[in-house]
């Protein structure tokens, strides 16, 4: 495992013909005009040509923001590519907030390549829960499952064993997407006595996870019943109760249908979670039923005062 400064980070294409403008939009460099993308049905492999550029593009760009505005490192899983971590991270013993994406082949720093392009990084990037947990002094480890060659699950382990389970955080919140939720599943089923200890709160959004398929155990399911909240695509105002109770785990609309669009959409839902999760509960404060005797009662005794 070794740490990699920003200094030694890829310089951003220059031939790309669009640029990020300040406020995070995809913008042409000549016209100023918003990202288009170009199918070509008559070239295929010019169709998939501009995708790769573009993707390629938005990882460089999103990867220097990650380490030059929110001062993340990269940190090295020699077999397995690389994750990006808030400076101390593995010795900061407040809170950790450990993001999980989608497969495919978005990177770290990255929810969506489409909503990245055409609607910004405050919508497409993992930027605006950086933006928290720097608000909330919470360290940062952002998972990378697509950037190596192994599966999502594996990398998730892998993170877990080599980084989060070193860390000497208090209190841990996972955010993960999609297939990102499965991953995170897996890692419970492997680990429930580690997980179900450290993690204090899971957010899942539009999850791939199945607490009935995956061999989790009724004691996991439980678990997860108090620790976590899944955000669903559904035609409803966001945080209405969504689902069945068979479901296992809370489910709640993610206010919209668009699966890309979930973390973007429940991002402050879920900063609520996350805050009320460590908040101590409330001690319910007794009360005393007054009777018109004992209010008699106590008239005489102050009147005697």
């Amino acid at each position: 495992m070794m740490m990699e400064s920003s200094d030694e980070s890829s310089p951003i294409q220059s031939d790309f013909p669009y640029s990020f403008s300040e406020d995070g939009h995809l913008r042409h460099r000549m016209t100023s005009e918003p990202y288009k993308f170009t199918f070509r049905l008559d070239d295929v492999r010019a169709t998939d040509r501009e995708h790769h550029s573009l993707c390629h593009y938005i990882t460089q760009h999103v990867y220097q923001l990650l380490e030059r505005r929110f001062r993340l490192l990269r940190v090295r899983l020699e077999e397995d590519g690389f994750v990006f971590t808030s400076p101390g991270a593995l010795d900061h013993p407040g809170s950790l907030l450990v993001l999980i994406q989608d497969r495919g082949t978005v990177r770290s720093g990255v929810w969506s390549w489409k909503l990245s392009a055409h609607e910004g990084l405050e919508r497409g990037s993992q930027i605006p829960f950086l933006r928290w947990a720097a608000l909330e002094s919470c360290a940062v480890i952002i998972m990378n499952p697509n950037e190596g060659g192994t599966t999502l699950e594996h990398h998730v382990h892998l993170v877990w064993e080599r980084l989060v389970s070193r860390s000497p955080a208090e209190h841990i919140f996972v955010a993960a997407h999609g297939y990102g939720g499965l991953g995170f599943v897996d890692l419970l089923c492997c680990n429930p006595d580690e997980i179900q200890r450290r993690v204090k709160a899971v957010a899942f959004l539009d999850s791939s996870h199945s607490l009935w398929h995956q061999p989790l155990g009724q004691a996991g399911r439980d678990w997860l019943k108090s620790h976590s909240r899944t955000w669903i695509l559904s035609s409803k105002p966001l945080n209405r109760a969504v689902g069945s109770l068979k479901a296992g785990s809370p489910q709640i609309s993610a206010g919209t249908r668009c699966h890309d669009s979930v973390p973007a959409v429940c991002m402050d839902s879920v900063f609520r979670f996350f805050s009320k999760s460590v908040k101590p509960k409330a001690t319910p404060t007794p009360f005393e039923i007054i009777t018109r005797s004992k209010s008699r009662k106590n008239d005489q005794d102050h009147n005697s005062i």
